[in-house]
């Protein structure tokens, strides 16, 4: 009976990253690919995102920490980690990270530095919500069979969009 348990908590926290507009279909793609010859290819694919992505974050924040107001926008270094975070987020589904850095990336076109200096940190707080969820999810994944664990979410749960 502890297995079912433990396959109902797993299911209650695979169904709120999508409830909760963290991931959207893209993840639900990823996992339809993941078979027997490669098991992990989800988590490790996650893991990538996180390590790839806290690269950009941290290159995005240190770009926004050294401008000045009297220099001129550097729009190559800053433009590069946010389109790179883009991909990243289009990559895995990830829906409330992508939906600010897009947002930075309106600001970082139309040279609004300090618009996209006021976005920074509700997009890192999707960043972290999202790793840590993530990371607790995939903690509890290997304790069951991984057919079981790529049902699609609740019909209605999820909402197209990026």
């Amino acid at each position: 009976m502890a297995g079912s348990s433990l396959q109902q908590q797993i299911a209650s926290m695979r169904q709120s990253l999508f409830d909760e507009g963290l991931l959207n279909e893209q993840f639900i793609e990823l996992e339809k690919l993941e078979d027997a010859s490669d098991p992990n290819f989800v988590k490790d694919l996650i893991n990538l995102f996180l390590t790839d992505s806290l690269k950009n974050v941290i290159g995005i924040e240190e770009s926004l920490q050294y401008l000045k107001a009297d220099e001129p926008f550097n729009i190559t270094e800053l433009g590069k980690f946010l389109q790179q975070l883009k991909g990243n987020c289009l990559g895995i589904g990830a829906k409330k990270v992508l939906i600010e850095v897009e947002k930075m990336l309106q600001c970082h076109e139309a040279g609004d530095m300090e618009g996209t200096k006021t976005i920074l940190p509700t997009m890192k707080q999707e960043y972290n919500n999202l790793e840590n969820k993530l990371e607790a999810y995939f903690e509890l994944l290997p304790h069951i069979v991984p057919e079981q664990s790529s049902d699609p979410p609740s019909k209605g749960s999820t909402s197209s969009g990026k």
